[in-house]
């Protein structure tokens, strides 16, 4: 869809017809990373990897074979140095970054992140982890669900036994999209006892596209109370929404005869607008690249990624003037009864501040975790006696 777009936008000026070619990366990461360096001769350019455990060496190889790398997943902060990483561009705002701002706002430090025992979800909590601590935040405990009812059992009795935690970050399918492992560990969480409010749990992948919750029901908690309950300690962060939320859009597509295929569009997951901005947004710098007279070569079209605003899937996509994503972010909330999420918070990028939205946070038993102390958030200073 987005090609097909890109090829009939008059705005657009690539000199080259753009194609795309659907690479599939491995699900282990060392086989992903062998396959990667196959794909070296197929493409001029990478939207991609999906896969964090390999980001920095494909920047580096992407450097080397003079190819631009395009990643909203990457999160990797040492990829944020263009001078050493010049071929590689961000689509979105560093997942990092994001919760980082939040989690200063609310003044929670102590971080405990669980993820699926998929390899591109662990690979996603350690680059995570790294991220986080590099910035001086204590990330506490990193683990990983192991199967079955005992395994969630398990892996919420380890976080038990660590103090002071007071965000659980969680590297897997968000349940709102399908994710059955996050519905049985927050499930699991509501029969244990830890969904009582001293712990927000925050769904990570959520960060990486647009939830539609505007005038949007979510059946997952129709006949299930428990998770229903569970939910309300739940904070989930997504990309805000525009005019039109992704459902919209997607239905003007398939409405326009753009999209053929008999798919509804609730049976799409919201990541399609993420992909579908990243091409446009390579596009975008390949156009850019061209106007001031500059070879398309890979270092070029990453640097030309600055300054810009086009109208992406479902809302407008853009850039400030280093090439950093400047789209909004929102915080949802539930009240632990409905089956609808309402936003509370904004998140601008552009300014790094958090508004509140006029409708208070609903937190179980409506004590919200006790705050950190703010020399966690204060490069300058040590915190010392916890």
């Amino acid at each position: 869809l987005a090609v097909e777009r890109i090829s009939r936008d008059p705005s657009l000026d690539l000199g080259h017809r753009l194609d795309y070619v659907i690479l599939q990366e491995e699900c282990e990461t060392p086989r992903a990373l062998v396959r990667f360096v196959d794909f070296g001769k197929l493409s001029s350019a990478f939207i991609g990897p999906l896969n964090p455990g390999f980001c920095e060496v494909a920047a580096h190889l992407g450097a080397n074979w003079n190819k631009a790398i395009f990643s909203w997943m990457c999160l990797n902060y040492k990829l944020d140095s263009t001078i050493r990483h010049h071929a590689f561009a961000r689509t979105l705002p560093s997942p990092t970054q994001i919760l980082l701002t939040i989690m200063k706002y609310f003044k929670w430090a102590h971080v405990g992140i669980i993820a699926s025992s998929e390899d591109i979800w662990m690979y996603t909590a350690k680059e995570l982890a790294t991220a986080l601590r590099n910035h001086g935040l204590p990330v506490v405990i990193v683990t990983s669900v192991h199967k079955g009812e005992k395994g969630i059992e398990d892996t919420w009795n380890k976080i038990k036994k660590v103090n002071n935690i007071k965000i659980i970050l969680l590297c897997m399918h968000s349940v709102l999209i399908g994710g059955q492992e996050q519905a049985d560990l927050l499930t699991k969480a509501l029969e244990m006892g830890l969904a009582d409010g001293r712990y927000v749990f925050i769904p990570y992948d959520t960060l990486l596209y647009s939830l539609p919750y505007q005038n949007n029901s979510f059946s997952v908690f129709d006949n299930d109370s428990k998770l229903r309950e569970a939910y309300d300690a739940v904070l989930t962060i997504t990309l805000e929404s525009g005019e039109r939320t992704f459902y919209d859009a997607f239905r003007e597509a398939k409405e326009s005869g753009e999209i053929i295929r008999d798919l509804e569009a609730t049976q799409v997951s919201p990541l399609f607008g993420t992909i579908y901005d990243a091409i446009y947004f390579m596009a975008m710098a390949m156009d850019s690249a061209r106007r001031k007279g500059v070879r398309a070569s890979g270092a070029n079209i990453a640097e030309h990624t600055k300054n810009f605003s086009f109208p992406g899937f479902s809302h407008q996509v853009e850039t400030d003037n280093h090439g950093k994503g400047l789209n909004n972010y929102v915080i949802l909330d539930t009240d632990g009864h409905g089956n609808q999420l309402v936003s509370t918070h904004l998140l601008d990028m552009s300014s790094g501040s958090v508004l509140s939205l006029g409708q208070a946070i609903h937190f179980p038993n409506e004590i919200p975790p006790k705050p950190d102390s703010s020399c966690w958030f204060d490069p300058d200073v040590l915190c010392t006696e916890g």
